[in-house]
């Protein structure tokens, strides 16, 4: 808007010059030029805050676990109860997988066994029968004793034949009755799917998955820089600002790094505050708080200019703009913390800025 409004003014006082050489004096000129000198300028108030000395850096919107939930048997797909993007709580059936092949095999195993317990139970009741009628006849002097020993070593064999066999049976039976979860897969956590290779009717194997994200947490990894690593720490109070939402949210530093590469070295910050807008992958900044707070100055990013390696402000001081020298100690969303010798009843150039010079006239609009 401000662009415009100078380009209208220069080309209006072109047209006037031209107009002016062929029939008007020269004070007329200057006259015309005087009107045009003021710039319009939009202005902001300086705000007296807490500020700190920050460490800047970015990094990447990352849920704080995520799970990759796999097939666990062959097969085919029979239902599919979620897709990408749905919420899912602890224990929801996320898929199943066709059982018709296992059913068959888990019921001819436990046909087996039973079978074989049975058949154990019935060798276990006749050397029970044949044990008591041999010490019947032993007590009557008809049966040895080697007779009855034998009797009793057949019992003895039988019993732990039988308890095998029920061993057996149980033990096949827990077997199938696990593997049964196998082809009803749940979610071992609750939060949401953003991923998955698993759709209704294809034969799947347990390469096919689906990926669980808990969203109850967020967290940050980012890099420092070596220069100012030594200054961060774990739990230091961590200022994250998101782009995509143009919002601010507070954290703190989870973990630090003692391994760098290239001169920067991994650090973890998490949320402390949620939203449910948050997203996994959001670019995110952040200012790591490496000082004590103190009382201060913010200023609207948009009223900071840095030229020759200098960061200034202007004010306005009436109708005319004054550069002031600013150090830049942090960044809250769109205020930057400063150190400079502003006062916070003074007012900056915000829109405008660009078009003004220490002096220059200005018209706040």
């Amino acid at each position: 808007m401000f662009k415009n409004k100078l380009k209208l003014s220069l080309a209006l006082v072109m047209s006037l010059l031209v107009m002016t050489g062929c029939s008007a004096n020269r004070g007329q000129v200057e006259t015309v030029a005087t009107l045009v000198e003021a710039v319009p300028v939009s202005t902001s108030q300086v705000v007296s805050d807490d500020v700190y000395e920050s460490v800047y850096t970015i990094g990447e919107v990352q849920a704080s676990d995520s799970y990759q939930v796999n097939a666990m048997s062959q097969g085919d797909i029979t239902a599919v109860n979620f897709e990408v993007g749905d919420y899912v709580n602890e224990g929801d059936i996320l898929f199943t997988i066709e059982t018709e092949d296992f059913e068959v095999d888990k019921n001819s195993k436990l046909t087996q066994a039973l079978n074989g317990m049975s058949q154990a139970k019935l060798s276990l009741d006749n050397a029970l029968s044949s044990l008591n009628d041999t010490k019947a006849l032993y007590e009557s002097g008809i049966s040895s004793k080697a007779q009855l020993d034998g009797a009793q070593t057949q019992y003895d064999n039988a019993k732990i034949s039988y308890q095998n066999a029920v061993t057996s049976y149980n033990s096949t039976k827990h077997t199938y009755d696990s593997m049964s979860d196998n082809y009803e897969i749940k979610a071992p956590v609750s939060g949401i799917i953003t991923a998955s290779n698993i759709i209704e009717d294809m034969f799947v194997t347990t390469q096919n998955s689906m990926t669980i994200e808990v969203v109850d947490a967020y967290k940050i990894n980012a890099n420092v820089p070596s220069k100012h690593i030594n200054n961060v720490k774990a739990n230091q109070a961590v200022e994250i600002y998101i782009p995509t939402l143009e919002q601010t949210f507070k954290g703190h530093v989870e973990t630090v790094s003692i391994n760098g590469k290239t001169g920067a070295y991994p650090v973890e910050i998490v949320l402390d505050e949620m939203t449910d807008d948050l997203r996994t992958g959001m670019y995110s900044e952040l200012w790591i708080q490496i000082s004590d707070v103190s009382e201060g100055l913010w200023i609207p990013s948009n009223a900071l200019l840095q030229e020759n390696g200098e960061s200034f402000v202007y004010t306005a001081e009436g109708d005319l703009a004054q550069k002031v020298l600013v150090e830049v100690l942090s960044k809250r969303g769109d205020q930057v913390a400063i150190v400079s010798d502003l006062s916070s009843d003074q007012v900056l150039i915000t829109y405008g800025k660009e078009y003004v010079m220490d002096g220059s006239k200005i018209n706040i609009r």
